[in-house]
């Protein structure tokens, strides 16, 4: 297991067991969990806003679904913390945190995806996912 990575100021990228771990405590002070995965979070804390976003692994993410993540990184990160996540940390939550520091001029998503790849070392972006961010980002 690797805890949440700070990837930004106030972007983080994690898995569902540490959306779920929000429930009991909340060290980094998150106020928006965006999910990726098919089953959000169970354990939820009031003062959090959770937005549910099912992605599908090893997929082309579609337009419309990948905007509305992006919409709501845009939104949330303004007025505090947000947590993006898949199962795993791994594969679905990693494109988007590159993305968003792409489409913000911070850096150029093959830049952001060496820096988070060392801040995270075990992200393994899906191949067609990450064609399909490529895409949408032009």
């Amino acid at each position: 297991m690797i805890d949440v990575t700070k990837i930004w100021e106030r972007l983080f990228l994690g898995s569902l067991y540490d959306a779920e771990r929000l429930g009991k405590a909340n060290p980094l002070g998150i106020t928006t969990v965006v999910s990726l995965t098919e089953t959000a979070p169970c354990n939820l804390r009031r003062e959090i806003n959770y937005i549910h976003l099912p992605v599908t692994d090893a997929q082309a993410i579609p337009v419309g679904l990948f905007t509305a993540v992006m919409d709501a990184i845009a939104e949330h990160i303004r007025r505090g913390k947000v947590l993006i996540h898949c199962g795993s940390g791994i594969s679905r939550a990693s494109f988007m945190p590159p993305a968003y520091l792409h489409a913000v001029g911070y850096k150029s998503l093959d830049a952001a995806l060496l820096e988070i790849a060392r801040l995270r070392p075990i992200i393994d972006p899906s191949a067609i996912l990450l064609a399909s961010v490529r895409e949408h980002l032009r």
